[in-house]
């Protein structure tokens, strides 16, 4: 029995400048962080029978790889190899669709545990490399690369992204002060609201790959303002990110109708008056997870905006460690 967990992500900076239509061109850049918020997958091989099973919301159980309807994790099946005896379990502390990475975090991990499985020894970096090409070349997905290479990496993240596709990794300089008051400071509180990110993400590499300028030069002023945010935490300056944030969201509603909505603008605005400097929603836009950044003190005051939306909050703590196999047993050790 193989068990691993990988944690979801919260993009902090460089929005979506990771998308190959634009760092094709400019190179990308990206700022976020994991929190303990996870995918969990099991990984099981039953010796009773050839069968391929798979439960996640459904439960397939298939002769043939061809034959399962979860493209995921049928792809993740083919590139590595394995046809017959398995099983795979996944649980999640967050839906599908919420704007926190889930899909990724569900490759990540299902690849960490296969591989771990056949007892081979993959790198981090070559995990996140794989989960992008079965989501972009396998799937045909127009994802980016951030969410797989924080799913594998974890922690404050800092992602430089060449117009080759090379991904250089950097631990953004933070000190435990920061990250506590980041915590503190920062609320995350889930919308009610699911949603596919896919027709987002196609309309965005489309105005780029067609060259309009306006789509390209807000995503330039994206990246300058991650970079922006990086500083102001690594010089522990956290009151300038929550400004940051605002002029951030003011930039990724202008790329898409889809980024929000009346009721969504009305609640952020009344927030605002409550004592948020900053916010977006999390991801691709159009639902998930509000994150806001408050001024200290008035944490209790925003929440209360937010409760009275219908909106729950989520505690949240940052996660350290990236995808891990927290669980690996061979059926021998528990005989007497």
């Amino acid at each position: 029995m193989i068990l691993a967990r990988t944690p979801f992500r919260l993009p902090l900076g460089g929005g979506s400048t990771d998308l190959p239509a634009y760092y094709q061109q400019f190179g990308g850049f990206i700022f976020a962080v994991t929190i303990n918020l996870y995918m969990y997958t099991g990984v099981n091989r039953p010796p009773v029978d050839d069968l391929i099973r798979l439960k996640y919301h459904d439960s397939e159980t298939v002769e043939k790889i061809t034959e399962l309807k979860h493209k995921i994790a049928r792809a993740a099946l083919q590139r590595t190899g394995i046809a017959k005896m398995i099983e795979i379990s996944t649980m999640a502390d967050v839906s599908d669709g919420t704007g926190l990475g889930s899909s990724a975090s569900y490759l990540v991990g299902l690849l960490n545990a296969l591989h771990t499985l056949k007892g081979e020894n993959v790198s981090r970096w070559q995990l996140a490399e794989e989960a992008f090409e079965i989501a972009t070349d396998d799937l045909g997905l127009p994802d980016g690369k951030q969410d797989f290479y924080l799913a594998s990496f974890g922690n404050f993240c800092v992602l430089n992204i060449a117009p080759s596709g090379m991904v250089t990794v950097s631990p953004a300089n933070i000190s435990r002060a920061i990250q506590e008051q980041f915590e503190r400071q920062t609320l995350l509180f889930y919308t009610g609201v699911r949603r596919s990110s896919v027709d987002v993400l196609k309309e965005q590499q489309t105005v780029i790959r067609n060259h309009q300028t306006n789509a390209i030069d807000l995503k330039h002023q994206t990246k300058q303002i991650g970079q922006d945010i990086l500083k102001a935490f690594e010089q522990g300056n956290l009151d300038r990110f929550g400004e940051l944030m605002d002029a951030h969201w003011n930039l990724k509603r202008q790329m898409s109708a889809k980024m929000s909505n009346d009721r969504f603008d009305d609640i952020y605005k009344q927030a605002k008056v409550q004592g948020v400097v900053g916010g977006k929603i999390v991801g691709a836009g159009g639902g998930g997870f509000f994150l806001v950044y408050c001024r200290d003190g008035s944490q209790d005051a925003v929440r209360r905006v937010f409760a009275t939306a219908g909106m729950r909050e989520v505690p949240y703590r940052v996660d350290a460690s990236g995808t891990q196999v927290i669980l690996q047993r061979p059926r021998a050790m528990n005989t007497i």
